[in-house]
């Protein structure tokens, strides 16, 4: 009887034991957070679609407001491109929308909600490879180097928006090449478990 009553006790005491470690890995991380993320495939305006998923790579750790690090740099994440305007005459400028659809932590996805990011390839005959779109407010800019030959981008990652403009290659196509890096905020909490 006594033997039948520890085991109980143990039972009980290990469920709510490993209960409360469950509920000790589980982080929150505010509206708010950054996300900065790093393509590892180039992305083209002329074979891209609504609704296109693209590979990427979290490039910073990510921190809850208790500085415990949630999202280890170097995690997967995957981009969704959520609009697309490819330019018909020579004057337009091929446009893609691009924001975090999921980031993967350990074996588990998680659905994120961030703001967008428009990259916009230069008009035909432009020969400046460097330009500040538009769409922050506040007006804190952070830039970031876009690499596969793609020329330079200044992002702006405050409030809702983010603008960004790419060059495009020799004409006015827009590719957003790979190691490309891209900075994002959440736009809703999210809970990450570890």
């Amino acid at each position: 009887m006594r033997s039948a009553l520890r085991l109980a006790l143990i039972g009980v005491l290990m469920t709510v034991v490993s209960g409360t470690a469950q509920a000790a890995r589980t982080n929150f991380l505010p509206a708010g957070t950054s996300l900065n993320v790093r393509t590892t495939h180039p992305i083209f305006a002329s074979h891209s679609w609504i609704g296109m998923q693209v590979p990427a790579v979290v490039d910073d750790p990510v921190f809850d407001p208790n500085g415990r690090m949630v999202i280890p740099r170097g995690s997967a994440a995957t981009l969704e491109v959520i609009g697309l305007n490819r330019a018909s005459n020579t004057r337009g400028r091929d446009r893609i929308t691009l924001k975090v659809r999921s980031v993967h932590v350990g074996r588990r996805s998680y659905a994120v909600n961030t703001n967008v990011i428009e990259l916009t390839g230069r008009s035909e005959g432009r020969r400046t490879g460097r330009r500040v779109a538009g769409g922050a407010i506040g007006g804190a800019a952070v830039g970031g180097m876009l690499g596969g030959g793609t020329g330079a981008a200044v992002g702006a990652a405050t409030g809702g928006t983010t603008g960004a403009i790419v060059s495009g290659s020799s004409r006015r196509n827009t590719t957003v090449g790979p190691e490309s890096r891209l900075h994002f905020r959440l736009s809703s909490p999210v809970r990450i478990s570890r």
